[in-house]
């Protein structure tokens, strides 16, 4: 009998619990808001299904070894996100918790199609910041697990960088996203310049904040076995190469927002948009190039093992 228990908790996946919150949470919210007409978030919110369906194709086994921590701070970054859009209105109207004369902003109150975006300036930097925050953990974790099943020997301070950069990375292209959305085809309501700067401070911040923690509490970077000389993988070369245009650009314009007022841009929102948006260019060429050259390369081998020096 105490075996039978025992094997039990040997055989409990931390891993589950966090992923299926976050599935079934996503699933009621999207019911909820389709039954409300807010068609707009119950897109958002089953897209949140397909990502929790995702996380448990990948986790649900246990052999990535995640430890719930990480996933629970995943959750409630997603939560914040999902349920702070969802309080608001169909019909821009008030939303579903405005009780007995309260004001949009006053607890739960939120009106307008974006809920606590629409009421509170400072949720729209909570939620970048946490969800950064939970990206660069993510990446954080995974890099280090792809490092060991594949013997790589990456140290903690490469896969700390690698997860800093991919994370502000996605956070200006998703800055690119809402320029386009906001300058070309009118369909959000984000942009400008102030926003888009303190979203990218909120970002880096976020994401330092997320390689921080994985970098002390991921218990495979007390024990992996690193190697200085080891050569780097493909993967890696590809991702900082991609990452790192974004990297620059999304610091340099936090450090102008923060120390120079925005002073190097002059506050313009769609020069900064076009700055971000050549990044990603730059970002693409030098994939592209390193995948050419790498390309080379192999052809060089296959054609001097096929032609042996006599």
């Amino acid at each position: 009998m105490e075996d039978g228990i025992m094997q039990g908790h040997r055989t409990r996946i931390p891993e589950r619990a966090p992923v299926m919150a976050w599935l079934i949470s996503c699933l009621i919210l999207t019911v909820w808001n389709l039954s409300r007409g807010l068609n707009l978030w119950a897109g958002y919110n089953f897209g949140g299904v397909l990502m929790a369906l995702l996380a448990i194709f990948i986790l649900w086994s246990g052999r990535v070894q995640m430890p719930a921590l990480p996933l629970w701070i995943g959750y409630s970054a997603t939560m914040l996100h999902f349920v702070g859009g969802s309080l608001g209105a169909a019909d821009s109207g008030p939303g579903p918790f405005c009780f007995g004369g309260m004001q949009p902003g006053e607890w739960l109150c939120a009106d307008g199609v974006n809920g606590m975006y629409h009421v509170h300036p400072w949720w729209d930097k909570l939620v970048h910041g946490m969800n950064s925050t939970a990206i660069a953990i993510a990446w954080s974790f995974g890099w280090r697990r792809m490092s060991e099943h594949n013997g790589w020997q990456l140290s903690p301070v490469v896969v700390a960088f690698t997860a800093f950069s991919l994370s502000v990375a996605i956070g200006v292209a998703y800055e690119v996203y809402e320029f386009f959305g906001k300058t070309m085809f009118q369909t959000i309501d984000q942009g400008g310049y102030v926003n888009t700067a303190t979203d990218l401070v909120s970002d880096m911040l976020g994401a330092g904040l997320g390689v921080l923690f994985s970098h002390f509490y991921d218990p495979m970077n007390k024990t992996s076995i690193t190697d200085g000389n080891a050569p780097r993988p493909t993967q890696l070369i590809l991702t900082n190469n991609g990452s790192f245009p974004l990297l620059v650009m999304g610091a340099l314009l936090s450090v102008d927002f923060l120390l120079l007022d925005g002073g190097l841009v002059n506050r313009d929102y769609d020069f900064i948009g076009q700055l971000m948006l050549a990044s990603i260019v730059v970002s693409g060429v030098l994939v592209a190039c390193r995948l050419i050259q790498q390309s080379r390369v192999k052809e060089n081998k296959a054609f001097d093992t096929s032609n042996p020096s006599s």
